[in-house]
């Protein structure tokens, strides 16, 4: 991404949206609107339904994002749900990722949370072509590819690989 021949908001904009898409293991449009021109603010995540808490925890202060679920796809009761993404540190911190972006954007609370520069709605469908140009000289698209489906797999899998019953992942 930092190589990538793109303003610094988009940047900040897509990784944001990565690192938070694989650590809370989000479908694509619990976090992003499915067009660019509309949105449900019923439906959709707004700027006001993502917060950062603080906790102490064994003494230091750690970090999280509380992100609010309006209509998850295993939710049909249109109860809400609340997804906490904690900081990890480091590069691919969720957090720090979402924190910097922030600092950038516009932040209308009553908006689509992810919006471009331009304030057009960041799509599903607009991240999936971000990923193509920037894993296109590393992934051969003819034998499989990289979309935003693989945030949410990527994480099972891992979770998985660590011992993680189905029953604890899907939580």
């Amino acid at each position: 991404i930092r190589q990538w021949d793109m303003d610094n908001g988009t940047k900040l904009l897509v990784w944001a949206v990565c690192t938070l898409a694989f650590h809370g293991a989000f479908r694509v449009h619990e976090l992003l609107c499915r067009t660019e021109t509309s949105f449900d603010p019923a439906y959709d995540l707004l700027r006001q339904d993502i917060k950062v808490e603080t906790v102490k925890n064994a003494g230091e202060m750690t970090r999280f994002l509380t992100v609010r679920l309006k209509s998850p796809k295993e939710q049909r009761d249109g109860k809400v749900v609340i997804v906490d993404v904690f900081e990890s540190g480091g590069d691919i911190c969720p957090v720090r990722a979402y924190c910097k972006w922030e600092k950038m954007s516009r932040g209308e609370a009553e908006w689509p949370v992810f919006r471009l520069p331009c304030g057009t709605p960041l799509t599903g469908r607009k991240l999936n072509s971000y990923l193509r140009i920037l894993l296109g000289g590393s992934v051969d698209y003819r034998r499989g590819k990289i979309s935003s489906h693989s945030f949410r797999s990527g994480i099972a899998s891992i979770l998985g690989s660590k011992g993680f019953s189905d029953e604890e992942i899907k939580q």
